[in-house]
């Protein structure tokens, strides 16, 4: 019975909506990221990519030339042209955070298409996306599943 409970709350805490977060703690996360970017430049780069929120939510970083900097669950991706990313319904997501940092200096929200972890087809998703102080012309988001 001991084994069967430690089971179920494994179960719990790796389904789905164990780890649900509100858009309040995407933006703030964001915030944060943004803070710490704005403080250290560079030197962010390491925390960043350890960096979670409610259980595995992260904060990725790309720059205003669309190209990645740091995405902490999909490294594949860092240093590489996003133009040409699109969700399952076209959009050129990674354009589209671009526009929006870029227009509302107090940063904004973007829906679109993303995969989960450990799933093939992808789901609706709105993130929040900042172009954070510095020199660097990087920009945060991180999004919640809908």
């Amino acid at each position: 019975m001991k084994n069967l409970s430690i089971v179920l709350a494994l179960t719990l805490l790796t389904s789905s909506n164990a780890f649900s977060c509100s858009k309040e703690e995407a933006k703030a996360s964001v915030e944060k990221i943004c803070s710490l970017i704005g403080a250290k430049g560079d030197g962010a780069k390491d925390e960043i990519k350890k960096f979670r929120y409610c259980g595995t939510n992260y904060v990725w970083v790309q720059d205003s030339d669309v190209k990645m900097v740091i995405h902490p669950i999909k490294g594949r991706l860092n240093g590489r042209d996003l133009k040409k990313n699109k969700d399952k319904k076209g959009k050129h997501l990674f354009v589209e955070f671009d526009k929006m940092a870029k227009a509302k200096a107090e940063g904004g929200w973007v829906d679109y298409y993303w995969t989960k972890p450990g799933e093939e087809a992808p789901t609706p998703k709105v993130s929040f996306v900042k172009m954070c102080p510095g020199d660097k012309k990087w920009i945060a988001g991180s999004g919640v599943w809908k």
